[in-house]
């Protein structure tokens, strides 16, 4: 049993004061499942173990494979209801392989076994791909999951994205084009007349000559919505090799370049209206910065700013003067009349011939 009057610490720090360890031997008995906090076996060094909690060493309990370690996820509020998320990029929310281990599934849950002992649930109430980055709402019992989920349905859910987009986007723009698939189980979305509704606002940040910094506002959740309906004005998020060309952007993006800047909803419990924002990522704004770079030589040095200069040719050679004509040498005798208005005389060999 934990000892009286002890701070809140980690487990491993608790169990090396109670057993009288090392530390090194306290943090293996809680690894392999020796550690029991009020009632349920924990197997996280790192966990926070409150004042006055229970813990108990059943060194007969057998050894549990220590699963995979997973890197940190940034966490922007917790409590007992919501997590919400800083989802980092190249993450899939759910396992889309069966041997795939690290998703924002599995870090939330190692992140709340860091900070709260015991068994604990994570419930999707929406989801980003792969590629997009940013502000990621997660429930902890069924009963957030449904009310966030009923707030989404009846677009009261405010979400907001960065996306830079090739071409030059001018104006506001609402774009209202319902959104389907061309085949079913397709993994590209597309527009379709008998498609959900859909409906964006897009709005220009800062214009970068070949590129836009954009927002983007969801009145609806569609899958691939930003990128399609993007797409359909003629300005596809950068790095996008579904619905644009890579190949074509201005500038190679690293990945897709579409993040979750902003989410607000209402707390299932409290009522409160709440909102998260996530800035830009780094890989993105050396994006941005690269266009800000190119717009400003073009503006310093023109519109062969940054092009390569031209090799010089080389100076042509001056024509030679014009040969002189040589004059016919006079035959002996004195005779300087030109070889084609002297008579021919027959050739004494020729002569014979003939006689023959």
């Amino acid at each position: 049993m934990n000892k009286p009057g002890t701070p809140r610490r980690r487990l491993a720090r608790a169990v090396q004061q109670l057993l009288e360890l090392s530390f090194s031997r306290a943090k293996h008995e809680v690894e392999v499942g020796h550690i029991v906090v009020d009632g349920t076996v924990v197997i996280d060094p790192g966990a926070w173990v409150a004042e006055g909690a229970r813990i108990r060493h059943e060194p007969d309990r057998p050894r549990l494979a220590r699963g995979p370690r997973v890197p940190a996820l940034p966490i922007l509020h917790l409590d007992a209801d919501v997590i919400v998320i800083n989802k980092p990029a190249g993450l899939v929310v759910h396992p889309t392989l069966e041997a795939e281990r690290d998703t924002v599934i599995t870090r939330a849950l190692a992140e709340l076994s860091k900070r709260e002992p015991g068994h604990h649930r994570v419930h999707v109430v929406h989801r980003l791909d792969r590629d997009t980055s940013g502000v990621m709402l997660l429930a902890r019992h069924h009963a957030a999951a449904r009310h966030l989920q009923q707030q989404l349905r009846v677009h009261t859910v405010i979400r907001r994205y960065l996306a830079v987009v090739a071409g030059a986007l001018a104006h506001e723009t609402r774009v209202d084009r319902g959104i389907g698939r061309p085949t079913p189980g397709s993994r590209r979305a597309a527009l379709a007349s008998g498609g959900r509704p859909a409906t964006t606002i897009v709005r220009p940040v800062e214009a970068l000559r070949t590129a836009t910094l954009i927002e983007a506002e969801l009145h609806t959740g569609r899958t691939h919505q930003v990128r399609v309906h993007l797409s359909y004005l003629g300005h596809p998020v950068l790095g996008d090799g579904i619905y644009g060309d890579p190949k074509a952007d201005p500038v190679q993006a690293p990945r897709l370049a579409l993040h979750a800047a902003l989410i607000g909803f209402v707390h299932p419990t409290s009522g409160a209206r709440l909102t998260f924002t996530a800035p830009l990522p780094d890989d993105l704004a050396a994006v941005v910065g690269e266009l800000r770079r190119r717009q400003a030589r073009r503006a310093a040095h023109g519109p062969a700013a940054g092009r390569p200069a031209p090799r010089p040719r080389k100076p042509e050679a001056a024509p030679a003067p014009p040969s002189r004509p040589r004059a016919p040498r006079p035959r002996a005798g004195g005779d300087a009349r030109p070889a084609a208005s002297r008579p021919r005389r027959p050739s004494a060999r020729r002569g014979a011939r003939r006689e023959r």
